[in-house]
């Protein structure tokens, strides 16, 4: 990797340093121009700046290097900005490829194509920061308005709804404990009406652009597609389905042929392959290996080869979130601990990584001592306006929305290090948990790659 990438490490980590108490591993996530919702304002930013804000409330500044205050990265980026004319813009999402996971597999040899690519004269990388939490859902939604957490509500996976008294899971629309995987009907619960600020894409079609998503087939209209691209063309007619990721390169590369410089487009595309092996398998194993080796094919044959020379098309090429190995042994099982969960007036939230409580009026005190006295080796608490003032869910000194402060309960719950908390509440036997996990603060989780690349 390029000298360029490692001092901007350096000076990432420093600036986004979190207090002694969230370990020395914790990285703040970056919302003012380091981060993933950064990154999807970059693309607004170049194809068309004017495009219309729909909402009274501005979305994230676009990404920008020159905020690390480093001449040598600063240059960089504006030679690499300078090069030529930006006409069509490519978004790839590789769910789960963090940037961490990417260094030790461009050291390995395992990733040849993006690690080349990292270091062309046409290519600009160097870390960024994923949104807190590192999760798919609350990734994938900033990546797909621009906005943090904060302020666009998704704020984990598993979320208390106010609106219809619920635990919901957002990966199925479905609430937590049910036994059918069918999403909740739009007649009680319509993803189109979910987040309280627009998408990228409306907004760009707005402007004048042509805007498209390639995604996996089965992919298109389920509730996530929905709640992240509503009212736009690109998640109804303007939806590409893909079989395989080879197929979706594929496809890609052939819709960029036809593209002209007079009309400028945009096209989001997500892969979530090498997240689901890493779960499964863990990150940085074989099957994780072999998976990103033949993307890495992939992407060379049907994508940087074929298309070299067109610099005014960018590829944005980045990840939701990192990954990092989860010991099953380190589980914090909170149905094994009734003194505290009777102070609660639901099962917990959120991610097992982080927690949210809603606590019984008046008892708040009581479950912060609980935590104080049997769990503060491997975790500890911050009450939402604290987590607001370190900048852990948007720009400190923003206020929470009134949605995402309900989702988020009384207290947050974070864990130390390798820990997760779980809470087992139905009679079927205990799922074990899998191999390897997301959504907390620690470096392999929070730090994303983000490389620009001319073909």
């Amino acid at each position: 990797m390029s000298g360029i990438s490692a001092i901007a490490l350096e000076k990432l980590l420093a600036r986004q340093k979190l207090p002694d108490f969230f370990g020395s591993e914790a990285v703040k996530p970056s919302y003012d121009g380091l981060g993933l919702a950064n990154i999807a304002s970059l693309a607004i930013e170049w194809l068309s700046p004017d495009a219309p804000t729909l909402s009274e409330e501005a979305a994230a500044p676009a990404f920008n290097p020159k905020l690390l205050a480093t001449s040598e990265i600063t240059q960089a980026w504006e030679s690499w900005q300078n090069q030529a004319p930006i006409n069509h813009v490519v978004l790839l999402i590789l769910d789960g490829f963090g940037y961490e996971q990417l260094q030790t597999l461009a050291d390995s040899k395992d990733a040849p194509t993006i690690a080349e690519a990292c270091d062309r004269p046409q290519g600009f990388f160097m870390p960024a920061t994923s949104v807190y939490p590192s999760t798919t859902v609350t990734a994938l939604t900033s990546a797909a308005t621009g906005y943090a957490p904060a302020q666009h509500g998704m704020m984990g996976t598993n979320l208390y709804m106010r609106e219809i008294g619920t635990i919901v899971n957002f990966i199925g629309f479905r609430p937590q404990t049910a036994s059918t995987n069918t999403p909740l009907p739009d007649t009680q619960f319509n993803p189109e009406t979910l987040i309280r600020v627009p998408n990228i894409y409306l907004r760009m079609e707005k402007a004048g652009i042509d805007v498209e998503i390639i995604n996996f087939y089965q992919f298109k209209h389920t509730s996530i597609s929905r709640f992240t691209s509503a009212g736009s063309e690109a998640g109804n007619d303007n939806f590409k389905g893909y079989l395989t990721p080879s197929d979706a390169f594929a496809q890609l590369r052939e819709r960029l042929l036809t593209k002209s410089s007079q009309q400028k487009s945009f096209t989001y595309l997500y892969v979530p392959t090498i997240d689901a092996v890493s779960h499964r398998y863990g990150p940085l194993s074989s099957s994780y290996k072999a998976e990103v080796a033949a993307l890495d094919f992939a992407l060379k044959k049907q994508l940087l080869e074929p298309l070299a020379g067109r610099n005014d098309t960018v590829l944005l090429l980045t990840a939701d979130h990192g990954q990092r190995y989860n010991p099953l042994e380190n589980t914090l099982w909170l149905e094994e601990h009734p003194e505290l969960t009777q102070n609660l007036f639901a099962p917990i939230t959120g991610e097992s990584r982080i927690r949210y409580l809603h606590i019984k009026h008046n008892q708040q005190a009581a479950v912060v001592d609980y935590i104080k006295h049997n769990f503060s080796e491997n975790f500890f608490t911050i009450t939402p306006s604290e987590a607001m003032e370190l900048g852990l869910f948007g720009i400190p000194g923003k206020p929470l929305s009134r949605e995402a402060e309900d989702r988020i309960g009384d207290l947050l719950l974070i864990s130390h290090k390798d820990w997760t908390c779980r809470q087992h509440i139905t009679n079927e036997e205990r799922y074990k948990g899998l191999l390897g996990i997301h959504a907390g603060l620690s470096r392999a989780e929070m730090l994303i790659p983000f490389l620009a690349y001319r073909f």
